[in-house]
């Protein structure tokens, strides 16, 4: 989207607003290739991941067809379940499974395993800027494990204060960026937010791929917020379990003196 620019944009498909039928025929009058997943469906490609559209898909009760897919494996996936490691440094994934690559390599890396595990299909109801509701099929295998990796391992370096507001920036940034307002400012000021809370989100996570599913299955860090000490069951623990009392009586102050009016209706 243009932004603070006087740049024309130039988008012939748009502008003529053609439909997918006359699409086909014009690349067959011209000679221009097209394969045969590309004549069902309309194709979005990039790094990052794969959006399908069109065709049998615009009945939103319709399973996708197998063939739609290229990136994820929906059959035969394998018996044994296989395992990701995935290390951050400030934010940043910079290796996976013990060996460094750099962001190209490291998500063409991950597409290929965990896509192999049957990672990385979603199907659902998308709200369009412009208003229309479509129904979006995406094949994301690297960024399916990469942002269930760095999510969990926020959760064990922040404060509990700091992963709430951090969920509502996520939403906020994600629709702006969504929207094409990349340029925004209010996009630079959550950059900044962001940045700022990813200074201590170093460590590494365990992921665990077996047909189709996928969860964590570890974490550590050396910043993280999770002591073994405090949290056990066990004889070691220094929590004194003994302070439970006053914080529960103060915790439910308020919701106590409410409740006394609930009593008298």
């Amino acid at each position: 989207m243009r932004a603070g620019s006087n740049l024309p944009i130039i988008a012939p498909i748009r502008d003529l607003n053609l439909d997918r039928t006359t699409e086909l025929q014009f690349a067959k009058k011209h000679g221009i290739k097209i394969d045969n997943v590309a004549k069902k469906f309309s194709i979005d490609q990039n790094l990052w991941g794969r959006a399908i559209e069109g065709g049998v898909l615009e009945d939103a009760y319709k399973e996708p067809p197998d063939d739609a897919f290229i990136w994820v494996k929906t059959k035969n996936l394998p018996n044994k379940p296989s395992y990701l490691e995935i290390k951050f440094e400030k934010g940043i994934p910079t290796s996976v499974d013990g060996k460094s690559k750099n962001p190209v390599d490291l998500i063409e890396y991950l597409n290929k395993k965990a896509g192999a595990a049957g990672i990385g299909i979603v199907d659902h109801i998308e709200d369009r800027v412009v208003g229309i509701k479509s129904r979006e099929v995406y094949e994301t295998p690297a960024a399916t494990c990469l942002i269930e990796a760095h999510s969990d391992l926020e959760k064990m370096v922040h404060t509990k204060h700091q992963t709430k507001f951090k969920s509502l920036v996520d939403d906020e940034w994600s629709w702006l960026v969504y929207s094409g307002l990349w340029e925004d400012p209010l996009k630079r000021d959550l950059d900044s937010f962001v940045e700022q809370t990813q200074k201590n989100v170093t460590g590494t996570v365990k992921l665990k791929l077996y047909k189709g599913s996928l969860r964590v299955v570890g974490r550590k860090s050396k910043y993280s917020l999770y002591s073994h000490d405090i949290a056990t069951y066990g004889k070691g623990s220094t929590f004194d379990q003994k302070l439970s009392k006053g914080f529960v009586e103060l915790w439910g102050l308020q919701s106590t003196e409410a409740n006394k009016f609930k009593k008298n209706r």
